[in-house]
């Protein structure tokens, strides 16, 4: 994520997170409270597998600086074959950073085993991962003026300045499971003539996937009481609706998804010269989250609080299938379709299509290609209902139907890709200005272009990604006009062992209503109060590559140390990180 264009960042690393480049936007299905961690917390298609000729362990560690306001990152991976076909493996990985302003720590650990087998008729990949992370959560600074205007007030660090909240957490655990295998139910043999040899391929193959995740989040302030002189400031109810002394929301969220698959590959169908899939899945979801407490008074007089669950079961099933040609030298393609015909979101469908063209316009080689999908969506459970100590809303939204569709050029021998796209939300869910779902009547539409292109001459290099976007509706879909990532570096061998790379990094983007953020349901919402952006964050720095160890040294945000400029936030009430300097070593062994 962070090779995207822009991000909506809490200011501290591992903090909650949102991208705001439209064709990388992507939504966690079931949990709604996922969203914002889906960097810390991987998806199925996260996952990466290995099969090595040798074992192979990387020992990763990051360490930001100063002491007291430190961060840490640990990463351990290893994976070797067992035999030519049989691999296993586990990796580890674990952050923590305190921030620069007070009760921002952000912990994150997981752990993950995973196998694979590719044998000649079965094959198979195998992960289990668990999950964890604490986020202490501020609520922002107490007034931005104190970045915007830091003469007017006296205050010698960034953890002098007063915060929203000190006691207030989210927690959130998730444990998966997933099996994918395949099985092939035919071969045949055909005749290469270039070298007049015989090949065997397969006829068809037969998939199936499981695929078990279950997690469980908490929003904590322990002590609420001491917050009531200004509660009706800090949450959208007058009093709380289920605890008037603590916080303790819990939502505890699993699913079990299975696709069956029965796929003719292209080898086979040399008449066409293109493959056929079909398949057909299964979901099964189960929600619990808090009820509205009930009060009464025991014999003495006392408040006593009866806490109540909501839980709720969601079943779902789905067909599917898709044509596709993956092999040849100047032609690709790839479409399909998904209806859901049975459950919750019975009717929804999604159509994709990809086109891709490959050929050489003189001595390059350049690749031509244009995409399109059209979905029809049913709101999430918690999109229209959930109940907490400070929200609860019960809403019956339409579906919404989106339309998205790019193109582009890549020119591998250039270095260089151009992105045009575009889409139309009919009835978006968002959430709005006062924290709440809700649902857009007209359509909101998004233009944009995207650019990367890696200079380089005689050991300069300069590796860009620009991003121009349009956005017919800054509340409902915000999005700032222009953003540019830009890396400048100089790059050399040294002593035909050691290289060595000196530079910086440039990030900006224009101004624009970066969406806010609620701690208490973990989500990004709209906001008019003020802009951000119009800012330049600058980070010189050094790496090297020792042979199989890379090391580098970084100071991030240099630029905050100098000059007149204050306003670096990354949206209104959290700033980014003063000057901080980090340095990191990433060793890879082969034995």
């Amino acid at each position: 994520w962070k090779n995207n264009v822009m991000n909506v960042t809490l200011g501290n690393n591992g903090s909650p997170y949102l991208t705001m480049l439209y064709i990388n936007k992507r939504r966690t299905e079931g949990n709604i409270f996922y969203n914002t961690l889906q960097q810390y917390l991987e998806q199925p298609s996260d996952f990466v597998f290995y099969n090595t000729k040798s074992p192979y362990t990387n020992l990763a560690y990051q360490m930001g600086y100063p002491k007291r306001r430190s961060e840490e990152y640990v990463q351990v991976l290893f994976t070797q074959n067992v035999n030519r076909r049989l691999n296993i493996g586990a990796h580890y990985k674990f952050s923590t950073s305190i921030g620069r302003y007070e009760s921002q720590r952000a912990d994150h650990a997981s752990v993950r085993f995973f196998s694979s087998f590719d044998g000649d008729y079965y094959a198979y990949n195998f992960s289990a991962s668990y999950s964890r992370s604490e986020l202490k959560e501020n609520g922002g600074i107490l007034n931005d003026n104190y970045i915007l205007y830091p003469d007017s007030f006296e205050y010698e660090k960034a953890d002098d300045i007063p915060v929203q909240f000190m006691d207030q957490k989210n927690r959130h655990s998730a444990y998966q499971i997933l099996y994918a295998h395949q099985l092939v139910l035919g071969t045949t043999d055909r005749f290469n003539p270039t070298d007049s040899t015989t090949d065997e391929v397969p006829i068809a193959t037969a998939f199936h996937k499981i695929h078990l995740f279950r997690n469980h989040h908490e929003f904590k302030i322990s002590d609420l009481t001491s917050y009531y002189d200004i509660y009706e400031q800090l949450f959208p109810t007058s009093e709380p609706i289920n605890d008037y002394y603590t916080t303790a929301d819990s939502v505890r969220y699993s699913h079990i998804d299975n696709i069956f698959q029965l796929k003719l590959n292209e080898e086979f169908n040399t008449l066409l010269r293109f493959g056929i899939r079909a398949f057909i899945g299964n979901t099964v979801r189960r929600y619990h989250w808090p009820a509205t407490s009930t009060f009464d008074y025991d014999d003495n007089e006392n408040l006593q609080t009866h806490y109540h669950t909501n839980s709720e079961n969601r079943v779902s099933s789905y067909v599917g299938g898709q044509i596709f040609k993956n092999q040849g030298e100047h032609f690709r393609l790839n479409a399909g379709a998904q209806v859901y015909f049975q459950g919750y979101n019975v009717g929804d469908f999604t159509i994709n299509g990809k086109l891709q063209g490959m050929f050489p316009i003189g001595k390059l080689s350049t690749e031509l290609w244009a995409k399109a999908s059209v979905e029809m969506r049913t709101p999430e459970l918690f999109e229209e209902k959930y109940t907490s100590n400070h929200y609860q809303w019960n809403k019956n939204f339409d579906r919404s139907k989106i339309i998205n569709y790019s193109g582009g050029i890549r020119i591998s021998d250039l270095n260089l890709e151009l992105t045009v796209f575009g889409g139309t939300q009919n009835k978006k869910i968002y959430f709005n200005e006062a924290g709440y779902p809700d649902q857009k009547s007209g359509v909101v539409q998004v233009l944009g272009a995207y650019l990367y292109k890696h200079f380089s001459v005689i050991g300069f290099n300069s590796i860009n990604r620009v991003a121009l976007q349009k956005t017919s509706d800054d509340e409902v879909e915000p999005l700032p006009l222009f953003a540019i990532y830009s890396s400048n570096f100089y790059e050399r061998l040294l002593f035909n062992v050691l290289t060595f790379q000196i530079g910086f990094d440039w990030r900006y983007n224009s101004n624009y209503y970066a969406p806010k953020y609620i701690p208490a349901i973990m989500q990004f919402a709209a906001q008019t109060e003020r802009k951000v952006g119009n800012y330049h964050y600058i980070d010189p720095f050094v790496n090297m590559q020792l042979k199989r160890a890379r090391i580098y040294i970084k100071y991030e945000h240099i630029n905050s140390l100098f000059g007149s400029k204050t306003n670096y936030f990354h949206t209104i009430h959290y700033p980014a990180n003063p000057g901080f300097i980090k340095f990191g070593v990433s060793w890879n062994f082969y034995d």
